[in-house]
């Protein structure tokens, strides 16, 4: 773990954020989540290790296996986080990063969810089909979507999670797997995020930047980036935004679209995560260092 200011941070454009803490993994990173209640990181990378570490950013737990890691999940309260094992397994850790069960599923996950509480888990496969499991291992539910759904976010105050394909899809199904509202998407996807109340949905649209939705779907707007919008995280009550390009510009943005700061980092940008108050931001880099900066309030 180590502090410091590097150059990209001073050459920040707008209000400079701090350098908090900065961490890195053994291997280049998989996957990286954050439990918002309790500011934790639990993190993935290619050579089998799984990271836990504390609000600053210190090692809570490690883990080292011989498995490749796709996804990781996390619980916003940090009881519990689930990760995809070669592809075609789900398995649910405890907080010491234990392998509690393990299931084998039919086809190749692409996107994974954990709900805030840590109970359920749903993995999103290849075929279309999407299953959900509950903390016990039981399988509860298997839907198939109108197209395969990469990108998942379950909401905190209503059962349910919002969905989106890689294109043409954006949708909010209930626990039972219902299909509370879809809309027709005219761009790619490439992220997903929704605040606490699920009442505003953000895209990252590529070309066409970040896209703001209310809680049924209706389009509130864009925001254009210095680039080609990739990865976007929330506040839990809706105060900022922060946003990648594939350029590798990270933008701090306000609800009204005015930016805060913008930083461009030496390394590509792999996950995106926001602390409830939108006064820090966590950034795990595809080279495996996580990092987190501190906002100007």
């Amino acid at each position: 773990m180590t502090s410091g200011s590097p150059d990209w941070l001073m050459q920040a454009r707008g209000e400079r954020p701090l350098l908090r803490w900065s961490f890195a993994t053994d291997a280049r990173l998989t996957d990286m989540r954050y439990a918002r209640e309790t500011g934790e990181v639990l993190a993935a990378d290619d050579s089998g290790g799984l990271y836990l570490l504390d609000r600053r950013g210190q090692v809570a737990a490690l883990t080292r296996t011989g498995h490749q890691f796709r996804f990781v999940a996390f619980a916003d309260t940090g009881s519990a986080g689930a990760v995809i094992v070669d592809d075609r397994q789900v398995a649910w850790l405890d907080r010491h990063l234990q392998f509690v069960w393990k299931r084998s599923l039919p086809d190749e996950a692409i996107g994974m969810a954990m709900d805030p509480y840590g109970t359920h888990v749903i993995v999103a496969l290849a075929n279309g089909q999407n299953v959900i499991y509950n903390a016990d291992k039981k399988k509860l539910l298997e839907f198939e979507s109108l197209r395969p759904l990469r990108y998942l976010q379950w909401t905190a105050a209503t059962a349910g999670f919002l969905a989106a394909a890689d294109y043409g899809f954006f949708a909010k199904y209930s626990l039972q797997g219902d299909l509370d509202w879809s809309e027709r998407l005219w761009s790619t996807v490439s992220d997903l995020a929704v605040t606490g109340d699920g009442e505003m949905v953000v895209l990252a649209g590529l070309a066409h930047g970040v896209q703001v939705y209310d809680s049924q779907g209706a389009a509130q707007g864009s925001f254009v980036l210095d680039g080609t919008a990739s990865l976007v995280a929330t506040s839990y009550n809706r105060r900022r935004i922060v946003a990648a390009t594939l350029e590798r510009h990270i933008t701090l943005l306000d609800t009204e679209g005015t930016m805060r700061w913008m930083v461009q980092p030496p390394e590509d940008v792999l996950r995106l995560q926001m602390s409830p108050m939108g006064d820090n931001v966590v950034i795990g880099f595809a080279d495996g260092r996580i990092t987190r900066l501190d906002a100007a309030s």
